[in-house]
């Protein structure tokens, strides 16, 4: 794996989320599985960017955040559309989708890059393995390489990268 790949990857997202911070943009993070929890763990770091300045505050939100509406929807639906119905429900022109997904190839993640960028949403996935079909259709992706089924090691390195990008806004928004 190459670090600088990390490190531009890491620089480039956090550029897209300062960028829909200052349009006021809404930033939507979605993955499965372990994915979801880094999701969700993401939504919180990113929540509390410089939580002492109101006019900081980034409007995030984790899709995966509430079962019950996942659950009914998926339900009534399926569950390979449950995130691009929410996105149609809830997102707009010029918001950011961050897809966390290891194999880059759930249909329900890629249903929802579909949505998004029919919205005029921006895309970027942290995808692992080869990337998948997410890295494809995003307008920008990072990918941690390594071999097919190693879910651990991308996961641990997903949430890592989210951290980076944490500190990394954090150190930005704080010399503004």
């Amino acid at each position: 794996m190459n670090e600088n790949r990390i490190d531009i990857g890491v620089n480039r997202l956090t550029e897209r989320i300062i960028s829909s911070h200052r349009r006021g943009s809404s930033i939507w993070i979605v993955g499965n599985g372990g994915s979801a929890s880094t999701a969700e763990h993401f939504e919180t770091d990113l929540s509390y960017i410089r939580h002492d300045i109101a006019e900081t505050f980034l409007k995030v939100h984790a899709l995966t955040g509430n079962s019950a509406l996942i659950t009914a929807t998926s339900n009534d639906t399926s569950y390979a559309e449950i995130f691009k119905l929410l996105l149609k429900r809830k997102s707009k022109c010029g918001d950011l989708l961050i897809s966390i997904t290891a194999s880059g190839n759930s249909l329900n993640i890629i249903n929802a890059i579909h949505q998004a960028k029919s919205q005029g949403v921006d895309t970027f996935s942290l995808v692992g393995f080869d990337g998948g079909q997410a890295k494809e259709i995003s307008d920008e992706s990072l990918v941690v390489e390594t071999e097919v089924g190693d879910y651990g090691i991308v996961e641990d390195i997903h949430l890592s990268i989210c951290h980076a990008v944490s500190s990394n806004l954090f150190r930005k928004l704080s010399s503004k």
